[in-house]
């Protein structure tokens, strides 16, 4: 991903749908990102989401993000105003709301 960045600095949408991706080391280097479309991967940690700030799409469907708190890091997406995280195992967990 980092090498998408350096390249395509003006990069504004980014589909890596169903390509094996296990993790979002790199995609700080794509800061203009508005909208991006992860979906069914093996993502599991969203640490480095948090450099996006233009993000406003993010589709993380069918993941492998099974800890509640991984959410908070799209706190400090300001501009996020879409999220599909169906199919993830924190959809499964009872009292998932509650970040305990």
């Amino acid at each position: 991903i980092r090498d998408l960045g350096t390249t395509l600095s003006h990069l504004h949408i980014l589909w890596m749908t169903r390509c094996g991706l296990s993790d979002l080391d790199g995609i700080s280097s794509c800061s203009s990102l508005k909208e991006l479309y992860i979906a069914y991967n093996n993502v599991s940690d969203l640490s480095q989401l948090t450099w996006l700030d233009h993000l406003e799409v993010l589709d993380l469907e069918g993941n492998n993000i099974e800890d509640i708190n991984q959410m908070q890091y799209l706190g400090l997406c300001c501009k996020l105003s879409h999220l599909t995280v169906e199919g993830n195992l924190i959809c499964l967990k009872p009292n998932a709301e509650s970040a305990e």
